[in-house]
Parts: C-alpha cells; sequence; structure tokens
C-alpha cells in the first residue's frame, strides 16, 4: 500500500496523525475512487489487529488465570474440609480461685442468770448506754433482769492476729465457745440478737426450723432470735417482734391470764 493511501485508510479510521511536509497525501481526485474501490484489508494492518487481539485474549486469559488463583487460594481446603467431618477440640482452661475474703467477727455476750445467755452481733461499735438500757428492760420483761447488767464479753474472729480460716472454722470455733458457756452454767435458753448472731451460730437446718422466733440448739436449749438493740431503737415496731417472741417467758403472763 502506498503511504498516500495509508494515510486515507487511517484518516478514514479516525486515527489522527502527524503527517510531515515531505510526505505524499491523497489529492482530492483520488478521493472519489477510493472510496468506490472495495478496500482491501492491509496486511500489516491485519497482523496489528490480530495482534492486539490476541494480545486481547492472553491478557484475558492471565486475568483468568489471576482470579482462578485467587479463588482457589480462598477456597483451598474447603472441599476438603466439607468431606472431613470437623472435629471440636476444647480448648483447656485454667480457673483461679479467688482468695478467699478475710472474715471479720465480733459478738457480745452476756450471762444474766445460770438458765440464760445472751448474744449480740456487734455492728459498727460496741452497744452505748441506750442500747445496754433497752437489753436490761428486755431481761426484765423475761424474768432474768436484775439491777445491773452482768460483765459483757467480747468474741471475736480471728481470736489471734494473723490467724486465717474459712467459714467453717469460724462457726466451729463459735459452736465450740458457745457450746463451753452454756455447760459451764447449764442453760436452757440463748437469746441471738440481731441476723449475724443467728447466721454465725446456728445451722442452715436450724434456721430453716425456726418457727415464731424459736428453735432447738445444743440438745435441749431454745434459741430465741429477736432483731438487733440497734434496728428496736431505730424502728420501734421491732420491739413488738421482739415481746411476741419472749413473751411466754414474762411473768407478767399469768397476770394477764389471772385478771382475764
Amino acid at each position: 500500500m502506498s503511504q498516500a493511501y495509508r494515510n486515507q485508510y487511517l484518516q478514514q479510521m479516525g486515527i489522527v496523525q502527524y503527517v510531515g511536509k515531505d510526505l505524499p497525501v491523497v489529492s482530492e481526485q483520488l478521493k472519489p475512487q477510493l472510496l468506490a474501490q472495495p478496500q482491501q484489508p492491509d496486511i500489516a494492518a491485519s497482523a496489528g489487529a490480530d495482534s492486539s487481539a490476541a494480545e486481547f485474549r492472553v491478557s484475558r486469559v492471565n486475568t483468568a488465570m489471576r482470579e482462578k488463583s485467587m479463588a482457589e487460594l480462598v477456597n483451598i481446603g474447603l472441599e476438603d474440609k466439607a468431606e472431613t467431618p470437623l472435629t471440636v477440640v476444647a480448648q483447656s482452661t485454667v480457673t483461679f480461685s479467688e482468695p478467699e475474703t478475710a472474715i471479720e467477727l465480733r459478738l457480745a455476750l452476756w450471762q444474766p442468770s445460770d438458765e440464760l445467755l445472751v448474744c449480740s452481733s456487734v455492728e459498727d461499735s460496741l452497744p452505748d448506754p441506750e442500747q445496754i438500757l433497752l437489753l436490761g428492760n428486755i431481761l426484765q420483761t423475761m424474768g432474768q433482769g436484775s439491777s445491773h447488767l452482768p460483765q459483757m464479753d467480747v468474741v471475736e474472729w480471728p481470736p489471734y492476729p494473723n490467724m486465717a480460716g474459712g467459714e467453717s472454722e469460724v462457726r466451729e470455733f463459735l459452736a465450740t465457745l458457745i457450746q463451753a458457756r452454756i455447760d459451764s452454767k447449764s442453760a436452757k435458753i440463748i437469746l441471738l440478737l440481731g441476723d449475724a448472731a443467728a447466721q454465725w451460730l446456728l445451722t442452715p437446718e436450724q434456721q430453716a426450723g425456726v418457727t415464731n422466733g424459736q428453735v432447738d440448739v445444743f440438745g435441749q436449749v431454745t434459741a430465741l432470735l429477736v432483731p438487733s438493740l440497734k434496728a428496736m431503737i431505730e424502728q420501734p415496731s421491732c420491739k413488738r417482734e421482739t415481746w411476741q417472741t419472749i413473751r411466754f417467758l414474762s411473768p407478767q403472763r399469768y397476770v394477764h391470764k389471772a385478771v382475764s
């Protein structure tokens, strides 16, 4: 193909090119002839087109291969996993037991008579004068009062510095101490003031067996459960609850029966 025809062909294909002044151009007289003649495919152009098509196909093949490779990387082993049942492996767990909280407990004990032992939980501080006066009135109502309360003994856990122990050790310590006090005076009644005293001195079975504020403990000993002195002062309605529990011991009960 002459250079003139090639230039004309490229122009018809919409390819812009720069032509030097020394290159032949298509004359206006050849344009009608070129348009009328069936154009023969240019071998070089065909070769270029074939080359471009081949490069395009190669590019597609490479892209497809890359996509296939990525798919294989993503899905690698999935077919085997689908056929092979999964086995769940239990992970070994290590449990760390928290250190036991140090138990600190204080109880106040009075022995107003050989028959009665009084045990009160000490919450923030030892009983103040108002609480001591209230306790004296309660003991008089029970027929166990006197002009002065006996000496108060304080029981503490731990009994010695740096002595450690769990709940079972605390319960065993208190049970042994109270049993010794009961045996020394042959007490028949133990008055428990406050929830803490009842929770530490009574077993769960004894707590569940409380009826009308009473339950049998230590053989033939009857435990009476009443609110703490602090609760009775802060909530006067608790005094009525205490009276309902201890009234069967009051000497006044016989007077009421005679009058009625």
